[in-house]
């Protein structure tokens, strides 16, 4: 028996989970991630952690079985400026390029649902990319590795030969900071991390 729910198909977030050694089951949520004109990206990204834990937990969890639903949004920020995931090789060249030689930020929001109570959480690394040249790009968009992932980049694959310093927590980066996720566990006092 699962004892949480987890909104998301990321396998990083799911490699990251593990290593709490809880049972969860995986709930794909139903979001449009659209970012809202002038919204910041404080703002965007708290609101779609918030909107895909609630679409888990309303799709997916009947009433008589109610679990904690954990989910979690992550984008890289240059200056202000949120990128995404590319949409295609061009765009991946793009964002490399824009992230080359420059300190950026990684934001991961975090919204643990528990009935009717939220708990939240916002977690910033800054991550500084050496320069890359353009052959180096080509090469790695050449790679499955930066398709499906915020800033076109894996700090956890290839993409860290790109990265000469991090401040702050590596498994944000990855998407899913594991000292937060212990904390709103232990905030909604659940499996035990109340007494850690």
């Amino acid at each position: 028996m699962c004892d949480l729910i987890l909104a998301s198909g990321s396998s990083r977030r799911h490699s990251l989970l593990k290593k709490l050694n809880l049972e969860y089951r995986v709930v794909i949520p139903n979001v449009d991630e659209t970012v809202y004109r002038c919204e910041l990206a404080t703002q965007y990204v708290t609101r779609i952690a918030i909107q895909k834990a609630r679409s888990a937990y309303e799709s997916s969890v009947p009433i008589t079985d109610e679990k904690p639903v954990l989910a979690a949004d992550t984008i890289i920020v240059l200056n202000g400026e949120i990128m995404g995931k590319p949409s295609d090789m061009q765009h991946a060249k793009h964002i490399l390029k824009k992230l080359s030689a420059k300190e950026h930020e990684v934001l991961t929001a975090l919204c643990l649902k528990v009935q009717d109570h939220m708990f939240e959480s916002i977690v910033t690394t800054k991550v500084k990319f050496k320069h890359l040249a353009n052959a180096q790009i080509n090469a790695y968009c050449l790679t499955d590795e930066p398709y499906d992932k915020a800033g076109a980049y894996a700090i956890q694959g290839l993409g860290a030969n790109f990265i000469e310093y991090i401040l702050g927590s590596y498994s944000n980066v990855m998407g899913l900071p594991l000292y937060k996720v212990c904390n709103l566990l232990k905030q909604a006092k659940l499996f035990g991390y109340d007494d850690i």
